[in-house]
């Protein structure tokens, strides 16, 4: 907490009052960075007044065909758990802020875990291998009566699911969070299934769905380029069929944006199917499911955002 607390003053601190566009690094790795049409100037990777690593751009190891140049950038290495904002200089100019991080997030492993438990439904085989990899503890889902089992545990579906074969996993991951847990579907496929309320059982007091942008702090959203595009979940590209709502999540759809967050309320006032999401006595929500077409776990941004990802859904 304390760590998590001097990243945020970092984050907020005047240095980086500047918006610049930001890139992440693996730390002790080195990274090839592409850039178009960049100043026939030295480039320089600096945190506070230490330059961590710099170089000539004329001697890019590779020039493209468009004119820009890339060129390999070494980050330090950082223990687990560990960031460091820095800043990409061309001359003396500051163009990006860089994270560089490490590629385990997880400092306090066991801890963190035993507070956040994963359970893990991967038909493809699509993540679970990298899980494994990783050393990332998770209850793996083998069937639909495994997921319907689930008790104190975050639901992750792993990358690239496609909904349109799937046809019966969204009704059962809506159904799944209106008895109160937390559901991730990462980079979701095809045009899912909204899960769809009966009038009759509305009248009866049943948990209600707000469909609505996923609500970051401003330090994630400047800290993720992966959380951009996300302003408002009218961004999304919704249709009825047979009085069914669908999202289409195809790519090319959807205007940019990237997450759809859909939580459940027990409320005792009747409420619409789609509506802004409004804060009130009664609008706690106690079960969600998060759809989110940018998270694919092949990056040291990608690990981080999705141990953000897990402690928004719990709550932290």
């Amino acid at each position: 907490m304390k760590r998590l607390l001097l990243f945020t003053v970092l984050l907020c601190s005047p240095a980086f009052a500047e918006e610049l566009p930001i890139r992440w690094l693996e730390a002790g790795k080195e990274t090839e960075l592409f850039f178009f049409h960049p100043p026939k100037a030295d480039w320089s990777l600096r945190f506070e007044h230490r330059i961590l690593d710099q170089g000539r751009f004329a001697d890019a190891s590779r020039i493209l065909v468009t004119g820009g140049r890339a060129f390999k950038i070494k980050a330090p290495p950082l223990r687990p758990g560990i960031t460091l904002k820095a800043k990409l200089f061309f001359g003396d100019t500051p163009r990006y802020d860089i994270v560089i991080a490490s590629p385990d997030p997880f400092e306090d492993r066991k801890e963190w875990f035993d507070k956040h438990p994963i359970a893990l439904y991967d038909p493809d085989k699509t993540t679970i291998d990298i899980f494994e990899e990783r050393e990332i503890p998770f209850q793996h889902l083998r069937s639909f009566a495994d997921i319907i089992n689930v008790k104190n545990a975050v639901v992750v579906v792993g990358q690239n699911i496609d909904f349109e074969r799937e046809k019966d996993l969204s009704d059962l991951l809506f159904h799944k969070a209106t008895a109160g847990s937390a559901v991730l579907v990462a980079s979701p496929q095809g045009d899912i299934p909204l899960y769809y309320y009966p009038l009759a059982a509305r009248r009866y007091h049943s948990p209600t769905p707000s469909i609505h942008s996923l609500t970051l702090s401003a330090e994630a959203k400047e800290l993720f380029p992966l959380a951009s595009g996300r302003l408002n979940s009218t961004k999304w590209n919704m249709y009825t069929k047979d009085n069914h709502p669908f999202l289409v999540s195809k790519p090319g759809t959807g205007a940019g944006a990237t997450i759809l967050d859909i939580r459940f309320i027990d409320m005792n006032l009747p409420q619409r199917f789609i509506e802004p999401w409004e804060e009130s006595e009664y609008s706690e929500p106690f079960g969600r499911i998060v759809f989110d077409k940018n998270l694919r776990f092949n990056t040291v941004e990608s690990w981080w955002y999705f141990k953000s990802l897990i402690e928004i859904l719990t709550n932290e």
